[in-house]
């Protein structure tokens, strides 16, 4: 599964921007356009990933490019998710392994590296970025996702992407996140190498990172107040039990199965 919360801070949702701007604020799409060298950014954010299924079984959307995850397993509604990839026109999958449950609807598949046949970095819950280092060369065609990102980004005619290295990207990353919330401006791969792992943000040279935040009681918001929002319910939603559905059933997940 991927890692969630780097991949948040790189804009991987479909409402959101890299370093944490939000694709529905209009001057975080121009400071990102800025950065990016092109004029604009659509404010029409893309479909979620339910959404996505959703589009691919009513026709809205015709392919899909499936990395690093298995809907079949880890999606809501597996039957659901069945119908949507057979109705596909074309679907990718990229994984590591041979066994994902959705290789039965790929019409292309393309094997990845797993994370010892690869170099980059990954931040976990805590903020905490680890340099994950390359130890052992994938084995036959498979490459790192990234080479084949932007592999595929060229071909479509995006120059942009001919990154040298995956170093490259990382300190495209860090000079974008200067003078921001999550600023590691000041985080080269040197550092993550000779010094161990880091807690965001780590905004100069001799800073060793941040344990904890909101220390000084102010927080990202226009009030700096922390905001709370909990829903109320007048009643269970739930379909109640009847002669027809009898059973209330759940996944059977518990925490170390979370994902797949």
């Amino acid at each position: 599964q991927p890692n969630a919360m780097g991949g948040r801070e790189v804009g991987g949702m479909a409402n959101l921007l890299a370093v944490h701007k939000d694709l529905g604020n209009e001057t975080h799409r121009q400071e990102v356009a800025d950065f990016w060298g092109v004029e604009s950014i659509s404010p029409k954010p893309g479909y979620t990933a339910t959404e996505m299924f959703d589009a691919l079984e009513s026709g809205k959307m015709k392919a899909i490019w499936i990395i690093c995850t298995n809907p079949m397993v880890s999606m809501p509604n597996m039957h659901r998710i069945e119908k949507a990839l057979q109705k596909a026109k074309f679907v990718i999958v990229q994984d590591i392994s041979n066994r994902s449950d959705s290789l039965e609807y790929a019409d292309l598949v393309l094997p990845a590296a797993g994370w010892l046949e690869k170099e980059g970095t990954m931040t976990n819950s805590e903020r905490r970025i680890s340099y994950l280092p390359k130890f052992i060369d994938a084995p036959g065609e498979a490459r790192p996702d990234v080479e084949i990102l932007c592999d595929f980004a060229q071909r479509m005619g995006f120059d942009e992407f001919n990154y040298a290295q995956t170093e490259d990207i990382y300190k495209e990353y860090c000079a974008m996140t200067r003078g921001t919330n999550i600023d590691i401006s000041h985080l080269n791969y040197d550092r993550l190498k000779n010094e161990g792992t880091f807690q965001w943000p780590v905004a100069s040279h001799g800073n060793s990172g941040t344990t904890r935040l909101f220390e000084d009681k102010k927080f990202y918001t226009p009030s700096q107040k922390a905001i709370f929002n909990v829903p109320a319910f007048d009643q269970n939603a739930s379909d109640k039990p009847n002669d027809e559905y009898p059973l209330i059933l759940t996944t059977g997940r518990i925490r170390d199965q979370w994902h797949t």
